[in-house]
């Protein structure tokens, strides 16, 4: 196992990861940014990527530094600052790792999962209320909006 292969992999996995959609919603932490920071440190550690260099917020590497810095950060006490530097995860890829990560991720972008276990329309129209995943998938896709009034009527007759 070579550190050249791992070097692939992660360039594969990065590259994936920069193929996802962009959220729709913003979080405070960003799954997609979070994933890129963590192996494009293992696909080109000596390269910065846009990800690292974006002041969009605190990293891990951020937290880390500020603990280590000050004598008290945010008046946590010395035993609390010791379980959390515990706490924090230390990565250790290697091949073998990276390409379990990378069979998962194309699974995932062949939609092996679905292929495998059919859903009927039972699941997707139950009988109780049939459009019920449909209005789901038309509020967030922003086909449709509910005011406050269909709301309540949804919430009062169930349909």
């Amino acid at each position: 196992m070579s550190a050249k292969n791992t070097k692939a992999i992660a360039n594969r996995i990065v590259t994936f990861i920069k193929e996802l959609p962009e959220d729709r919603i913003q979080h405070y932490a960003d799954f997609k940014k979070i994933q890129l920071q963590r192996f494009a440190k293992v696909a080109n550690p000596d390269l910065k990527t846009e990800t690292t260099t974006k002041n969009d917020g605190l990293s891990l590497s951020d937290v880390k530094d500020m603990l280590t810095r000050t004598k008290s950060p945010l008046g946590l006490q010395k035993s609390v600052l010791k379980k959390f530097a515990q706490a924090v995860p230390q990565e250790n890829w290697n091949e073998v790792l990276l390409s379990q990560q990378l069979t998962a991720l194309d699974s995932l972008k062949n939609n092996s999962y679905k292929k495998m276990y059919d859903v009927t329309d039972k699941l997707y129209k139950p009988e109780g209320n049939p459009q019920y995943y449909q209005r789901l998938y038309d509020e967030i896709t922003g086909k449709s909006k509910e005011n406050f009034f269909t709301a309540m009527k949804t919430v009062i007759s169930g349909k």
